[in-house]
């Protein structure tokens, strides 16, 4: 599914009652890629827009699985003993199982101890691995995410602009609660796109 656009945005604000002629596509664009879209990248240590590579260096644990950071594995490249100095012993990868949408890798054992293939040897970030990961297309509820995460952002700027408040019969109302106009469908919007995105949060940690 295509990525994004300021038109999905623009069109998502319009049931808010924006004019779609409030917001540029630039500044919907900025926010899109320097934001949104980096944010949710973040916590979810998925690629969407376009495969990505990885390089890592993973403790050995000296078991025959190793998890990865990131997912879903696409290819996995190269897997590394880095054993000191220029010490450097390469895995062949016929050797290794990926197991792509959890993240892991298995090494395959024989089990005629003549022929049993290396685990992953215990020691400090002495395993390199190389792989690329993550999605050509935006998966559509990713997409919708993203889309709702941006809207939220507009609608706060929007309102910092206006300065909010309604206008009735009898006074000028301000009462927007703590963050202003359109707290709570912002806040609705949010809690609806990390909704959808639950499911691809890993809950690992790091780079």
């Amino acid at each position: 599914m295509a990525a994004p656009t300021p038109e999905d945005v623009r069109e998502l604000l319009e049931g808010y009652g924006i004019n779609k002629d409030v917001l540029s596509d630039a500044w919907i664009t900025a926010r899109l890629t320097n934001h949104v879209i980096p944010h949710v990248q973040e916590i979810t240590r998925q690629s969407f827009s376009g495969i990505a590579t990885a390089i890592e260096y993973h403790d050995g644990n000296g078991k025959n699985i190793l998890i990865l950071d990131r997912r879903p594995i696409v290819a996995l490249t190269q897997i590394e003993y880095v054993l000191g100095g220029d010490n450097i012993s390469i895995m062949n990868n016929a050797m290794i199982e990926v197991v792509a949408a959890e993240g892991i890798l298995k090494s395959k054992t024989n089990y005629d101890e003549a022929f049993l293939l290396p685990v992953f040897a215990k020691g400090e970030h002495n395993i390199k691995v190389t792989y690329t990961y993550g999605y050509a297309d935006y998966p559509s509820d990713v997409k919708e995410a993203v889309i709702y995460l941006a809207a939220a952002q507009a609608l706060g700027h929007i309102g910092s602009r206006t300065g909010g408040g309604n206008i009735s019969g009898q006074a000028y109302d301000r009462t927007f609660g703590d963050r202003g106009k359109w707290t709570e469908q912002r806040n609705d919007l949010a809690r609806q796109a990390y909704f959808l995105l639950r499911k691809y949060m890993t809950g690992l940690i790091g780079s």
